[in-house]
């Protein structure tokens, strides 16, 4: 704050006439009018005045008539708190007005000493000592006041490691207030589980003077939990470090979002391998379609019977892996996965339809193929299970042949019309087999 020579008002409690006129005329003598003085002979009119009119300084007698002793300062100054209050003192009783400067005052005076020269000096330097004291805690209030906004967690401390500083939203994330915070050091808060790696991390920063960043866990007093991303730098002065900073971040919910998420897909991949498990261990071939009808799943039966393993075949047409024709045409069959997808139902396989294997080998199958639903209920692919039944259909057709031939002659079984001529000597050759 700059002086305004012509508009520093004093107010000068003094109840000795021939002192309080030393002073005003030590003040006048500057010739620079740079003090204007309102002169009061108790605490009691000092008082009226302060409520009625602002004073930049105030020249206090602690021997008053209505006043004795320090207590006159603090009435003072509970009403004048921005005021340079600088006591008068006889040189028998500085000790009271060291006490007076202890809870507040500028500064005492010796009254006695006082002269023109050194008394608008020494005001001056006090009131120009008082602006730089009044700008500098404007300053650290404006900086208390963003830091305590910040919802990053600060603490700095001094090159010993001492706390000197933390701010609101530190003392939130440790559970530690100012005062407990207040020369110890930042590792206090670590988990335990956690502080042997931070050490070290932090031990390793500090040697290279590099910047230092990590996560761990915070323990509060009550043994709560709070997950924090800490970066640290060191403050220096331009020639060596004196301390270092600490910002210090709550990451619990994204940690919690992290672990949750881990947690699901945790089981996801154990149901997918227990679901791989399932599907490789049955007799049947699944294979799996998208809904532009590409191969996304083959379980190791289907790679068998296919001739295709997964890895070549997903993302091939379906048609290419799972190549189907009519036994009896030789013709290409419809696409059961294709049937299954445009109506949105299960539907079986042709009958007498073939799988050519890769290789060229054929194969006759069972098919039945069923939509696939995403979790909208929309279709988004098809299922095929499928299995080789060759061995089934050929013991069909003998058994079928075995029910309608004669096993020791091969002949058809069924009744012939006797009364046709053509058909009498094959009767008469059954009826002589079954004789013997």
């Amino acid at each position: 704050m700059m002086i305004n020579d012509a508009s520093t008002r004093v107010l000068l409690v003094e109840s000795d006439a021939n002192d309080a006129a030393l002073i005003q005329a030590s003040l006048a003598a500057t010739g620079e009018r740079s003090f204007r003085v309102q002169w009061v002979k108790s605490l009691a009119s000092a008082l009226a005045c302060l409520g009625n009119e602002r004073f930049d300084v105030i020249l206090l007698d602690l021997t008053l008539p209505d006043s004795q002793g320090i207590g006159a300062f603090e009435r003072v100054f509970a009403v004048a708190p921005q005021a340079l209050v600088v006591v008068l003192s006889q040189a028998s009783d500085e000790q009271t007005a060291r006490q007076a400067v202890q809870r507040g005052a500028g500064d005492y005076l010796v009254k006695g000493h006082v002269d023109g020269h050194w008394l608008p000096r020494a005001l001056r330097y006090l009131l120009e000592r008082q602006a730089t004291r009044d700008e500098l805690r404007g300053s650290e209030a404006r900086f208390r006041a963003m830091s305590d906004a910040s919802p990053l967690g600060i603490f700095v401390s001094d090159a010993q490691g001492g706390c000197i500083y933390t701010n609101a939203a530190y003392h939130k994330i440790s559970g530690l207030s100012f005062d407990e915070t207040l020369g110890t050091r930042w590792s206090r808060a670590i988990h335990p589980d956690d502080r042997p790696r931070v050490l070290a991390e932090w031990g390793e920063a500090v040697r290279g003077l590099a910047p230092f960043q990590t996560e761990f866990r915070f323990l509060q007093p009550d043994l709560s939990i709070v997950w924090t991303r800490v970066n640290s730098g060191a403050m220096s002065d331009g020639m060596a470090p004196h301390g270092r900073v600490e910002t210090v971040e709550d990451i619990t919910e994204r940690k919690t979002a992290e672990f949750v998420l881990q947690a699901a897909e945790d089981r996801l991949f154990e149901e997918r391998e227990r679901a791989q498990v399932t599907l490789n261990s049955i007799g049947d071939a699944v294979l799996c379609t998208d809904l532009a009808g590409n191969v996304s799943y083959l379980n190791l039966v289907a790679e068998a019977m296919t001739g295709w393993s997964s890895a070549e075949a997903l993302g091939r047409p379906l048609a290419e892996v799972f190549r189907i024709i009519d036994g009896r045409t030789r013709e290409p069959a419809a696409s059961p996965a294709e049937r299954a997808i445009g109506q949105n139902r299960t539907v079986g396989l042709a009958a007498d339809c073939l799988l050519v294997r890769r290789d060229g080998f054929e194969s006759a199958i069972e098919d039945s193929a069923a939509p696939i639903h995403n979790r909208d209920g929309r279709v988004a692919g098809a299922v095929l299970v499928f299995h080789d039944v060759s061995e089934s259909r050929a013991m069909a057709l003998k058994m079928a042949h075995l029910a309608q031939h004669d096993f020791l002659t091969g002949l058809p079984t069924d009744p012939l019309p006797d009364r046709h001529p053509e058909n009498r000597p094959l009767i008469r050759a059954r009826h002589r087999h079954r004789r013997r």
